[in-house]
């Protein structure tokens, strides 16, 4: 859910806060280089060093208002075109006071090279009233991440537009900075990669107007580093140029800044590093015949043109020739964006199958410091429609202690009981309900995990059922924690918690099983960050040990994917098809704060190892509609039209009597027959309460020779083949050769664990042993 930094974030220095959330498209973007000689656009220019000269300690103004700079420390001028150098210990340009006076809107914008060797916290330009610290606000922007801020005092009260990647080093990119009423925008060589649409503060109004430590090269603040590096063509405009204006002062002329069409679900995502661009659709949009529009740099045209009509099954290439006759060809793909699957703003998902129902239990997401109060479920059929269950458990009337920082539910069931854990106010707490969909209510008044038990937070909780019927439960932020639930899914016995932290985990641990190998899953790195991704490991039981198998989901920024991270997964019953939800920063303009969940497909190689997850917009198909299911009664069958009698054991499980009673119990488990969930012809099964049994792979227990051998295999049961209408009868197809059809069954029905065991004794001979 959260780093593993402590929540006071004080201790921050203010520009070293390099886990910032993100809100760019296009961080890190690698474009053309800029010009020597930019483009001459002078309205509103109120500053202009083009940082050309070949030596001399001063920076000459160009734009007419005679606010030449001084250079301090080592100037060293590499003469038209490479800009001037700072050493990084001495250089730094002293602006003129006052050089915001009276702008209610800015750009700013330079060409830099940053050095490899540049060290953190920099800032590459601060305009604001002390040597040494905050004073009544600044401007500044720094590549580390690249970011601008505009404060009216210190670093808390920076309002920033910020991207969480670090400008790209040893290149010439153009950084542009744009305010003007409540927007502030952040372009990389010519292309928007941050907005900030909520700013307050106004350039002119720090110092109310009367700036005196206004520095290119030098932070405000004396322990930061000095700039290292090049830098030429800074200016500084009293208006916010238009993105046109920016891309042609970066000297992009081949640039398509934006991309739009009427059925666009998000803005166009333009990948200037690499020259394609995404138009996310809204879903039913028909793709045969789109036509959509391109922004270019004035003088420049596009072929095919702009607004044509194509054929978007398939991604097409547009070519961009510049003003200056360069030429570049665009690869433009559309697609169908389904996601987030959910509406507004969630994070965490949990997603778990009750019955013939999918749920999602989220983190409501969308307040600063995580500082929702209330959880939520949703439900679908199909994994792409759901359906909003509204508040299950609010933390201010529901739980008396704790009333703030909702985060990271997981549910489980037992008994017919569902079970919320989750974390409040950096402790664990469990509720319980009747319904899936609550109400859920608190049963200890207590955390079950308080703050500080253990070393690390005590969030984020997941569950895992192993095939035992054994439940455990794990959490855990910079320690990873599991321990086995008691039957009342409420306590453990704390002498049995095992730290089970693999190298880089975070938070967010997640496990399934499959075929006999546990899978243990987590988030690495800052929710915040863009970076924050999900890795993985292998082991042989539920608490290792464990082999880490390495990064599983990562972010796509080609696609604005960032920040995926804090995953759940769930097998559809009766196949071998799994999923993932997980979360990501919004799209567009999302951070670690503003995220929202989708879902995508989790595969597993011929060795039994994951596949790296590919993350989409598109998200998933729908899963097949369930028909009307016919229901069904199993007879265990001694000769024909007598059956062997059956009564249950102490977990309701069937037995037979004696093989020789001619007891007729004639109802001895009741199944739901649903077809289709494989093929035409195969069937899954549900118990009389609803309940899948377990996915339509069953342990069969056979024995040709009445009971001398038992065979513990996995058995997909599908219809014969010339079946009477109505009927079913079982095949094995995973124990070659040998069938199960001639033999009478009888069914275990495992009420912990959705398992079912048939048992075939060759004592009993029948035909249909369905009616």
């Amino acid at each position: 859910m959260r780093s593993v930094r402590p929540r006071d974030r004080r201790r921050f220095r203010p520009v070293a806060l390099v886990a910032v959330a993100v809100a760019s498209l296009l961080a890190g973007v690698v474009g053309p280089a800029a010009p020597a000689r930019a483009a001459e656009i002078t309205d509103g220019l109120a500053l202009w060093y083009k940082l050309d000269a070949a030596s001399g300690t001063v920076a000459v103004d160009a734009s007419g208002h005679g606010r030449d700079g001084t250079v301090n420390g080592t100037a060293s001028w590499s003469g038209a075109g490479e800009g001037l150098s700072f050493d990084g210990s001495s250089t730094y340009i002293k602006v003129p006071d006052n050089v915001m006076s009276g702008m209610n809107a800015i750009t700013v914008s330079m060409d830099v090279r940053i050095d490899a060797t540049q060290t953190t916290p920099y800032f590459l330009y601060g305009f604001g009233n002390t040597a040494n610290g905050s004073g009544n606000g600044y401007l500044f922007s720094t590549g580390d991440p690249l970011r601008t801020g505009i404060a009216s005092g210190n670093w808390t009260t920076e309002q920033n537009t910020r991207t969480s990647a670090a400008l790209r080093r040893s290149v010439w990119k153009h950084v542009a900075y744009t305010q003007t009423g409540d927007t502030a925008v952040l372009y990389q060589d010519g292309v928007e990669v941050a907005r900030n649409t909520s700013v307050t503060l106004t350039p002119g109004a720090i110092g109310s107007g009367l700036t005196t430590a206004n520095h290119i090269g030098r932070s405000l603040y004396a322990g930061d580093k000095l700039f290292k590096g090049r830098m030429r063509d800074f200016r500084v405009h009293d208006r916010a140029l238009t993105p046109g204006e920016v891309v042609r002062l970066s000297g992009n002329t081949t640039a398509i800044t934006t991309a739009t069409h009427p059925a666009l679900k998000t803005v166009a995502i333009v990948d200037d590093a690499h020259s394609k661009i995404t138009l996310p659709l809204a879903e039913g949009t028909e793709l045969t015949a789109l036509a959509p529009q391109f922004t270019l740099v004035s003088g420049a045209s596009i072929s095919p043109a702009s607004g044509t009509p194509r054929d978007f099954t398939e991604p097409l290439t547009y070519e961009v020739t510049g003003s200056d006759g360069q030429k570049r060809t665009w690869r433009v793909e559309a697609l169908i964006m389904n996601s987030p699957v959910l509406p507004g703003l969630t994070a965490d998902p949990n997603i778990v199958r009750f019955g013939d129902t999918y749920y999602v239990y989220p983190t409501t997401d969308g307040f600063a410091g995580w500082s929702g109060t209330k959880f939520k479920a949703y439900s679908s059929k199909d994994l792409v429609h759901w359906q909003d269950h509204g508040v299950i458990l609010d933390l201010g009337p529901d739980v008396s202690w704790a009333d703030t920082r909702a985060w990271a539910p997981t549910a489980a069931e037992r008994n017919g009981k569902y079970y919320l854990y989750y974390s409040a106010d950096t402790h664990i707490g469990v509720a319980v309900s009747d319904s899936p969909t609550g109400p859920f209510k608190d049963p200890l008044g207590k955390p079950l995990i308080a703050r500080g038990a253990y070393t690390g937070q005590m969030i984020d909780p997941a569950v895992f059922t192993d095939d035992d019927g054994k439940q455990y439960l794990y959490w855990g932020n910079g320690r990873a924690y599991v321990v086995p639930l008691h039957d009342g899914m409420v306590s453990f016995d704390a002498s049995k918690v095992t730290d089970i932290t693999p190298s880089g985990y975070t938070e967010g641990t997640f496990v399934i099983k499959r075929e006999g190998t546990y899978y243990f899953m987590w988030s690495e790195g800052d929710t915040r960050d863009e970076n924050y991704r999900v890795a993985y490991a292998t082991g042989s039981s539920p608490t290792g040990p464990w082999t880490n198998r390495g990064v599983l989901l990562e972010k796509d920024l080609a696609l604005g994917i960032k920040g995926p991270g804090h995953h759940s997964v769930v097998r559809v019953p009766g196949t071998g098809d799994w999923y993932i939800a997980y979360h990501r920063f919004a799209i567009p303009g999302g951070d670690g704060t503003h995220r929202e969940t989708t879902i995508d497909k989790l595969e597993f190689d011929s060795g039994g190892l994951l596949k790296k997850v590919v993350p989409t917009l598109s998200s998933v198909d729908p899963l097949p509609t369930l028909p009307t299911h016919t229901t069904r009664s199993l007879r265990s069958v001694n000769f024909p039209g007598r059956y062997a009698a059956v009564r249950p054991d102490s977990l309701g499980h069937l037995d037979p009597v004696t093989s020789a009673s001619t007891t007729a119990v004639k109802q001895s488990a009741t199944l739901t027959v649903v077809p289709g969930l494989a093929d035409a012809t195969c069937y899954s099964f549900r118990d009389s309460s609803g309940r899948y049994l377990r996915h339509k792979d069953y342990r069969v227990r056979f024995d040709a020779s009445n009971g001398s051998t038992t065979f513990d295999r996995d058995a997909t049961y599908c219809a014969r083949a010339g079946s009477a209408a109505g009927s079913v009868s079982l095949e094995s197809y995973n124990y070659p050769g040998r069938y199960l059809r001639h033999y009478s069954y009888e069914l275990r029905i495992d009420p912990y664990q959705d398992n079912a065991t048939f048992r075939a004794d060759s004592s009993f001979r029948a035909v249909a042993p369905w009616t």
